[in-house]
């Protein structure tokens, strides 16, 4: 009689619970090497836009400016400055291999009339094109969402569109937002009637268009742009709460813009620390000083050394967090 060899059950549930504890042990380290890897992408990101800026000063002797107001979308017939509707993001492309995309609603025209020049169905088409350089891997993937507030200006309504995961810096208050308009964007830049010195303590504002010789605190010292807070059951929802109702390339809004009001924060359900910097890290959010160098700010930074931070020009002697 041939004996036959094999497993017996107990054997076989033996085994079956030793692999599932080595896989319970093995779990919490390959996702914390997944996010070891999210977390350099988000950092690479942010080093390329700070290159980015810094080329955009090199070429045109000013950083990306602010734009305008949330209706406008970038147009390209009216350069980088002041007098550009879009946000920095848009002012930006350019100077991140993304030329193509910001000449893609050009019309040509004369900018100097100050009417409005782009081609409303091209620059919807621009604000539905996704980038990669935008967001942070570990909040939300490369595609289109929601849309709340589209722009009216000079582009066409959209449901859904681009976003940014990424904010410039306003400086160390609340913001606001006037709406400058083809007729009066002169007005407000700096030394314009309607400039206000004290809501534009940070990198960007309204019609802004900083050089590194308006940075008096040193470009080292001074925030440039940095990852937004956002709730983190409402990455795809497009809520006004999170500023993240609008599409990446809009003027001055909380789409674009983050102010050091309050302290920094990760990203959580059910929590939103509206309008202000954090990110979907633990630990720490990333930043690009405006000397083009990236950080990471600790959730526990002392808020008055934040907002030294976020402001550009208070000539305040601190010890740097980093």
């Amino acid at each position: 009689m041939t004996k036959k060899n094999g497993f017996t059950l107990v054997e076989l549930l033996v085994v079956i619970a030793i692999i599932g504890m080595l896989v319970g042990l093995l779990l919490p380290a390959v996702q914390q090497a997944r996010e070891a890897a999210r977390q350099m992408q988000c950092n690479n990101n942010l080093k390329q836009l700070g290159m980015g800026a810094m080329n955009s000063e090199a070429t045109v002797g000013c950083y990306p400016g602010g734009g305008w107001y949330f209706a406008y979308v970038g147009e390209p017939d009216r350069g980088i400055g002041a007098g550009q509707p879009g946000g920095w993001t848009f002012s930006l492309l350019p100077y991140i291999e993304q030329n193509a995309l910001y000449m893609h609603a050009a019309t040509g025209g004369d900018a100097s009339s100050g009417g409005q020049l782009n081609n409303m169905a091209k620059a919807t088409e621009m604000c539905q094109a996704p980038l990669k350089i935008f967001h942070c891997p570990s909040r939300r993937k490369t595609k289109n969402y929601v849309v709340n507030s589209s722009p009216t200006r000079n582009c066409n309504s959209m449901s859904t569109g681009a976003k940014t995961d990424y904010g410039a810096c306003w400086g160390p208050y609340a913001m606001s937002t006037p709406d400058p308009g083809y007729g009066g964007w002169q007005n407000y830049r700096p030394g314009g009637s309607s400039y206000v010195e004290n809501n534009s303590l940070g990198m960007f504002f309204v019609c802004s268009e900083l050089a590194s010789k308006n940075v008096f605190d040193g470009t080292s010292n001074t925030y440039l742009i940095g990852e937004k807070s956002m709730a983190a059951n409402n990455y795809t929802k497009g809520l006004e709460v999170d500023g993240d109702d609008n599409n990446v390339y809009c003027g001055m809004d909380w789409d674009t813009i983050r102010s050091a009001n309050k302290v920094p924060n990760q990203d959580r359900s059910g929590y939103s620390t509206t309008y202000y910097y954090g990110s979907a890290h633990s630990g720490a959010f990333g930043m690009i000083m405006a000397d083009g160098s990236v950080h990471r700010i600790s959730y526990t930074i002392n808020l008055q050394i934040h907002q030294y931070l976020a402001n550009r020009m208070d000539e305040q002697v601190f010890t740097r967090p980093f």
